[in-house]
């Protein structure tokens, strides 16, 4: 028991020694840097400027992404759209028909679908004429645009003989007077029938993951499209899917399922959720790139520090062959400048990184877009700038534990 006794102690007392030398060192590199005046402070510009590049230009196309991402995300991301496309050689039309309800029941991961068949027409009312696409469709697809409605309702399954539509909201807009906007209920002229409106979407943003621009569209049945084309041919069919990751196997079973039934035509498949994990992909680049020239301009900043450090040598070698001459031993004059290397790169990066998130809010800001701090942005640069000062003051602290005791005394 006393052995084990006396030897805690004396670790205890070997710890409070290292930290009393490790305060004492501290101490000592923060007197250093003040003596060293503005070219520590020069040194330490340079390292905040390098850590806020990086920091900045890592936020910034963490944003960017996140603005082109969102622009997408809820616009069709868990949909899947399949098109029919003529075969080489071959003038065969697409399928007039295709049973979506079959489709429907027989592929668990699809949670609604429609058919599209779509014709540009000239609309006529009171006066006022707009072109618009006419979509010829089934009830399905409010649901699968998520399609909202301003007043009345989409159409039902009911409605596969009737002349009636849904006006898209620039449509409505286009077609409508001041102090008489369209209503429920008025007629629609197109290609010689009239059609009563029966429903007004609201505004839908156009995305590129879709092929139905929803504000610029009227939605009539499927099977009314004979009335405006002498053969009726599906072009289309859009699938929401219960979850996106299921979009792959959705796709696969939806193009078996539909080339049954192709006449003769290809089916083709897109996802758009792949688009979305390509611009991911492409946008995580950019800002690979992006922090990476906030790199060049740390590794001037680890230059600057070297040269400060440097010059503290060379001015201080009668200090550091006195302190060999009392008993210091190399490692204490490396630990001595790598601390002052330390310190100032610290205190570079943690300045960086609050001017980099400054200025990185400030530009995501002015250019409209919602921020959010980047998840490894603050630890990325903060800790690869505190590498690179402490790489860059190696050299002279090394430099300063190969001095020679006496030579180094001689120095004036």
């Amino acid at each position: 028991m006393g052995n084990k006794a006396l030897s805690n102690a004396v670790v205890a007392n070997w710890r409070k020694k290292r930290l009393l030398l490790l305060q004492q060192a501290f101490l000592e590199s923060i007197t250093s840097i003040r003596l060293v005046g503005r070219r520590a402070l020069l040194a330490l510009l340079g390292i905040a400027v390098g850590c806020a590049a990086v920091v900045a230009l890592l936020n910034i196309g963490h944003n960017a992404a996140n603005d082109s991402i969102s622009a997408f995300k809820g616009l069709g991301t868990n949909n899947v759209v399949a098109s029919y496309v003529p075969v080489a050689g071959a003038n065969r039309p697409g399928p007039d028909q295709v049973n979506v309800a079959t489709v429907k029941t027989e592929i668990s991961e699809i949670n609604s679908i429609a058919a599209l068949s779509m014709h540009s027409a000239r609309l006529i009312h009171n006066g006022n004429a707009a072109y618009a696409t006419v979509v010829g469709t089934t009830n399905d697809l409010v649901d699968v645009l998520s399609l909202p409605l301003a007043s009345g309702r989409f159409l039902s399954s009911y409605d596969y003989q009737a002349t009636f539509v849904v006006v898209g909201a620039r449509i409505a807009s286009d077609l409508g007077r001041p102090g008489r906007p369209l209503q429920l209920g008025d007629r629609l002229q197109l290609e010689g029938y009239l059609f009563e409106i029966i429903g007004i979407a609201s505004s839908l943003p156009r995305t590129v993951l879709i092929p139905v621009d929803a504000d610029n569209s009227v939605f009539i049945p499927i099977k009314g499209m004979r009335r405006l084309r002498s053969s009726l041919e599906i072009n289309s069919i859009i699938a929401r899917v219960n979850d996106t990751s299921g979009s792959n196997i959705a796709a696969e079973h939806l193009k078996k399922k539909l080339s049954d039934m192709a006449g003769g035509r290809e089916v083709e498949v897109q996802i758009p959720q792949q688009l979305l994990d390509g611009l991911s992909r492409q946008t995580r680049t950019f800002s690979y790139l992006l922090a990476g020239l906030g790199g060049i301009s740390l590794l001037v900043g680890g230059v600057g520090v070297m040269n400060v450090m440097l010059m503290s040598v060379a001015e201080r070698r009668r200090e550091i062959g006195i302190r060999m001459a009392l008993g210091a031993r190399s490692s204490d004059i490396t630990n001595l400048f790598l601390m002052e290397a330390s310190i100032l790169t610290t205190l570079g990066a943690l300045t960086g990184a609050l001017i980099g998130v400054g200025a990185a809010y400030a530009f995501v800001k002015i250019s409209g877009w919602s921020f959010a701090l980047a998840p490894f942005s603050l630890p990325l640069g903060i800790l690869s700038a505190i590498i690179v000062g402490v790489f860059f003051g190696l050299h002279p602290a090394l430099s300063a534990a190969r001095l020679q005791p006496v030579q180094a005394l001689r120095d004036d």
